[in-house]
């Protein structure tokens, strides 16, 4: 199997590397290993992207962070027209 170099300025967030190789450390992985059971999975399952996007942005440890998901996607133009129109 071949290597391909994606970008040479392919950077991440240093913290969010500390916080993962602990945890695949704990799962005897290593990135490359983790990225390609990503890539495998995202092949057979496209929709796990937008599970993952959705997990990654749902805020935790916050009270608020609790109705995540629980309330509605809805933006403040949709619901101030919902409401608007409920008075009505």
């Amino acid at each position: 199997m071949g290597s391909l170099t994606v970008r040479k300025n392919f950077k991440f967030d240093k913290e969010l590397v500390d916080k993962v190789s602990t945890l695949l450390h704990e799962r005897n992985l290593n990135f490359t290993q983790f990225l390609s059971h990503y890539f495998q999975a995202v092949i057979k399952e496209p929709t796990l992207i937008d599970t993952v996007e959705k997990k990654s942005k749902q805020r935790s440890g916050n009270f608020i962070g609790i109705l995540d998901g629980k309330i509605g996607d809805m933006d403040y133009k949709e619901m101030k027209k919902s409401y608007n129109e409920n008075l009505s």
